[in-house]
């Protein structure tokens, strides 16, 4: 491990031994492509001055789904209730459950966005340099920053459902209790019962960094390292599509100074980032 650190470190430093002295602005172009916690990227850089270095490129996570798993639960008690109510009316059910089901959960993450930045170095022939910009999304609307979803099997959804409808209990009713208000678990399109959580936040986001390398290397390839975060506004959590107050979701015996510390969060997220990027000079 100590050895990869080492010849990563040796590259970023071998690209950015280029100097930027005899850099002409606007008369350079370089392209690169990056790698890192946002996911992947494109990058194009034109230098405006010896100090600073205009970008403007598009990020991507191509995994969107970062989590899925399965996970059991017990299902006995509903199918005694379908056989207890069989036995009494004679209705047969056309879905069963069984003594176990599954549930399905999985987490998502919405982070492609447009972006313009800004890298400036202190010193024109230096190595480091602060980086700042905007993201930017398609959507004109508020857009998923993480998306959490439990789903139940089709087959149960339907078994459910039937069981509710026959017995008209609302014992059978599947809901989540947030504060004062009560979410229920909605069939999605393919015939799930669905619950879904999202954190929101506006299309537009800050970006604040620092990095070591040339965006346009003297060279024909260069390297940089940089360390960042995203800085998210107007975040609003929301279930099933409706808006969630955030105080409900605090207890309030957490008391008032961590009360302060979760709303902060809620109100200003910051998404951390860590990049490479791989530099090619154009002209």
């Amino acid at each position: 491990m100590k050895k990869i650190l080492f010849t990563l470190f040796a590259l970023v430093f071998t690209g950015a031994l280029f100097s930027q002295d005899n850099m002409v602005a606007f008369r350079h172009l370089s392209f690169d492509v990056e790698a890192g916690l946002h996911g992947l990227g494109v990058e194009a850089a034109i230098p405006v001055s010896r100090n600073l270095v205009l970008k403007g490129g598009y990020n991507w996570a191509p995994a969107g789904e970062l989590f899925n798993t399965d996970f059991s639960v017990n299902t006995a008690k509903l199918k005694q209730a379908q056989q207890d109510y069989s036995a009494a009316t004679g209705h047969q059910f056309q879905n069963w459950f069984a003594d176990e089901s599954v549930i399905n959960a999985g987490i998502e993450m919405g982070l492609s966005n447009y972006k313009l930045m800004v890298n400036w170095y202190p010193v024109s022939n230096g190595r480091l340099y602060l980086a700042g910009g905007v993201y930017y999304s398609k959507s004109e609307k508020e857009e998923s920053l993480i998306s959490l979803m439990g789903r139940t099997t089709a087959n149960d959804w339907a078994a459910l459902k039937e069981l509710r409808e026959e017995t008209g209990k609302d014992d059978y009713n599947i809901e989540v209790k947030i504060g004062n208000e009560t979410y229920p678990v909605l069939e999605d399109e393919k015939g799930r019962g669905t619950l879904q959580a999202d954190l929101k936040i506006d299309p537009l986001k800050y970006y604040v960094g620092a990095g070591l390398g040339r965006c346009v290397p003297n060279g024909h390839l260069g390297l940089q390292l940089e360390l960042g975060v995203m800085i998210c506004r107007n975040s609003t959590l929301y279930c099933q599509d409706r808006e969630v107050k955030f105080a409900d979701v605090l207890d309030g015996s957490i008391g008032n100074e961590m009360k302060e510390i979760v709303e902060y969060i809620d109100k200003y997220p910051i998404y951390p980032q860590l990049t490479l990027r791989m530099c090619f000079r154009l002209f």
